[in-house]
């Protein structure tokens, strides 16, 4: 920035205070953020020019400034333009109005998050895919373009002469100590609308719906939240937009279930396939595989396809696909399935309700 503060502000250096106060407010209202937005250059400019401000309106900062070029004592760490910004980033947590960390104005009107829970099915975890939803947001105002005013028209507020803050010093046991309040009458924005806009009321939003699409992280579990950042509703007066915080909750399957990285499923399968064994047709996720069961497999028994399971997120690999088959024991049998259930069971020499063996007692009374 310059050096002289009285450049930065176009008066002489026996300028009165209310000929600093004009040369403030014409140079203010010209390089104000709201009247120049996303412009770097002017944000920084008006940022001096409220630091210079700042320190001419104020007699005794304005005399230390005249004897020694600077503000503080002496030998201060604290001095210039820098000093002014590290004290109240200190004091204050970066809420400076002249800190690097940007306007207060650029921080008030950002539009808040919010969250949704969104449902997928188990498919969409293991394969991917695109998720759609719709959310009624805050969106900028298409009349006024976000701006508040009809005609773009805006003036400095009076009570905070642009900075959008009042301060307040108050004595204490440990000295005195400077407050920092969003100013009431222009609500943080250093300026008012002259002209409020007739479709959002000067607030610069309408609510609107709108539609998103997003691709589901392979692996991604309930629970998990992914951020879609400056998607989110929109701030007042052309604020930033907020973000959207998605909650995904992964639906039931009708088959599988989820065990961390593996996919599980209990498979029934009829009684002669689990003795005499079998070889079926097994759809999975990736497609029809083969699956062998052996003769004589029991209830519990397991087989493992590996690589088959749910993707590791945010890693390569994926778990295992485990497939538990449950021997599904026949009902309702007719006469002749009866007939020949009866016939293996002798054959097997075991124990049947209709005719127990001699010498062992019928299950029945065990």
């Amino acid at each position: 920035m310059e050096d002289d503060l009285y450049d930065l502000l176009g008066v002489s250096r026996t300028a009165s205070l209310p000929e600093i106060k004009k040369a403030y407010r014409e140079l203010a209202r010209k390089f104000h953020p709201d009247a120049n937005p996303n412009d770097a250059a002017a944000e920084q400019k008006f940022k001096e020019i409220a630091m210079a401000y700042e320190i001419l309106s104020d007699d005794e900062k304005r005399s230390q400034y005249d004897q020694f070029g600077a503000v503080g004592n002496v030998g201060s760490p604290f001095q210039g333009a820098g000093g002014i910004s590290d004290i109240f980033e200190a004091f204050f947590g970066g809420q400076s109005p002249f800190g690097s960390s940007g306007f207060k104005t650029q921080q008030r009107n950002s539009g808040d998050d919010v969250e949704i829970a969104l449902n997928i099915t188990l498919e969409e975890v293991v394969n991917g895919g695109e998720a759609e939803f719709t959310l009624k947001l805050a969106l900028e105002c298409g009349n006024c373009a976000g701006s508040g005013s009809q005609n773009s028209e805006s003036e400095l507020c009076d009570r905070c002469d642009g900075h959008g803050q009042l301060q307040q010093v108050r004595q204490s046991i440990l000295g005195q100590i400077m407050s920092t309040t969003v100013c009431p009458s222009c609500q943080g924005f250093g300026t008012l609308i002259l002209n409020p806009c007739n479709s959002c009321g000067g607030s610069g939003i309408e609510k609107a719906e709108k539609s998103f699409s997003i691709e589901v992280p392979k692996g991604v579990d309930t629970g998990i939240t992914q951020r879609l950042a400056g998607m989110g509703p929109a701030g007042p007066r052309g604020g930033a937009r907020g973000d959207i915080h998605v909650r995904y909750v992964v639906e039931q399957h009708s088959r599988f279930s989820r065990n961390g990285e593996n996919l599980m499923e209990q498979l029934w399968i009829p009684v002669t396939d689990a003795a005499l064994g079998a070889e079926i047709e097994y759809e999975t996720f990736d497609g029809m595989q083969k699956l062998k069961i052996p003769a004589g497999s029991r209830t519990g028994d397991r087989f493992r396809y590996s690589g088959l399971g749910v993707p590791r997120l945010q890693r390569r690999g994926r778990g295992d696909l485990i497939v538990e088959i449950i021997i599904d024991t026949p009902q309702n049998l007719s006469g002749v399935s009866k007939r020949l259930m009866i016939e293996l069971a002798e054959e097997m020499r075991e124990t049947t309700e209709e005719k127990p063996k001699k010498g062992r007692k019928s299950r029945r009374n065990e």
